[in-house]
């Protein structure tokens, strides 16, 4: 297992700058999740930690190690690729095996003649014995003798998986793999992988741009945008403490509800047309946070816009007279709007999150006033 130091790394192509200084220090044996949406920088990010890309500036360390000048196979990492990479003329157990191979046999050993050779017997024997244990670990024993083209999306991503626990590296990174899959085998995916991090308590290094498969899986996960890392934390708190609101946006579904607002200094969120450009802040709550309510005592209220109906849980969108479109998370088991409907929103004031103009997180209590 192995620690990971992210130093000041920057990575520029010409003049365009995809990674901008970043730093981060990912623990020993914990499975940290680089999430964003495409083009932010973090498959970059990956394949300079594997030495598959050099960065521009900044430092790449393992377990206190700078390895920037050290070739991709001495830094002791395996790779699981988006594409799954499998040689498609090896069987399951060969593409397995693969990795032991190179570093275990010799040129000769690896020849045609070279089961002839007692060395190459004996080595292959302890090779194919460790194949098996992959094998038995991830349930694909039966799919030993198969080429890839005889297997499913779930299977190939099962046999990129063992090739990589093969090796036992001290980290494994992962590059999207379960953006192949369809949506029933993504979930049972996420179980397994999470699973398999349990089992062998590696530091797992994982990017994404699927929030579901970063939330559900990772110890920490770390939110890039535009080349930076904008927050590093638990899923809990990237989700309920957002310290940037393009982290709220982005971390939800459906998203986080953000509207404009004024701030008195008393703490008071008016949500009335704002006149004061200094004090505009984003009012921001989860759908979740709010309710629907009759009255005109609701500090904001509207008509019922869209419905969408998930069986286990009711999303209502309400278009507000400000033209807002605030959605609510109500339960299907209770009272109905219909479309056209009258309604007033309350919100949790314990839930509610405000940012500055710098998209930075205000912290205090704030009150909300009606206005729209």
């Amino acid at each position: 297992m192995a620690g990971v130091n992210i130093r000041s790394v920057a990575k520029t192509f010409g003049e365009t700058h995809v990674l901008k200084s970043v730093d981060l220090d990912i623990r020993d044996g914990e499975f940290i999740s680089l999430v964003g949406p495409s083009g932010c920088g973090k498959s970059t990010l990956l394949r300079i930690i594997a030495g598959l890309e050099q960065q521009s500036d900044g430092n790449i360390l393992l377990d206190g190690t700078a390895v920037d000048r050290m070739r991709p196979r001495d830094r002791d990492l395996a790779m699981v690729f988006q594409s799954y990479a499998l040689y498609p003329h090896l069987t399951v157990a060969e593409n397995i095996a693969v990795p032991l191979v190179m570093r275990r046999l010799n040129t000769t050993e690896r020849s045609l003649v070279g089961g002839l050779f007692p060395s190459g017997r004996g080595k292959r024997k302890e090779i194919a014995v460790e194949v098996e244990r992959v094998c038995e670990a991830l349930s694909i024993s039966m799919l030993k003798d198969r080429k890839p083209a005889a297997l499913s999306g779930g299977q190939r991503q099962r046999v990129a998986l063992a090739r990589a626990m093969v090796r036992k590296p001290s980290a494994f990174l992962m590059d999207e793999p379960l953006s192949n899959l369809d949506a029933k085998m993504r979930v049972q995916a996420r179980g397994e992988i999470a699973a398999l991090h349990r089992q062998l308590g590696s530091t797992f290094i994982y990017v994404t741009h699927d929030q579901a498969e970063a939330m559900t899986m990772s110890d920490r996960i770390a939110v890039m945008m535009g080349g930076e890392i904008l927050q590093v934390d638990t899923p809990d708190r990237i989700y309920q403490m957002p310290q940037d609101l393009r982290v709220a946006e982005f971390i939800g579904s459906p998203k986080i509800n953000v509207l404009q607002a004024v701030i008195s200094e008393n703490g008071t969120l008016s949500l009335a047309s704002p006149v004061s450009i200094g004090n505009r802040v984003h009012a921001a709550f989860r759908p979740e946070a709010a309710r629907l309510a009759g009255g005109l005592e609701a500090p904001l209220g509207g008509t019922i816009h869209h419905i969408e109906n998930l069986g286990a849980d009711l999303f209502v969108q309400v278009m507000t007279a400000g033209g807002d479109l605030v959605i609510v998370r109500c339960d299907p088991a209770g009272i109905r709007p219909a479309i056209g409907d009258k309604a007033g929103i309350h919100v949790d004031e314990t839930r509610l999150h405000v940012f500055g103009a710098d998209n930075g997180r205000i912290a205090g209590a704030f009150r909300l006033e009606g206005g729209r």
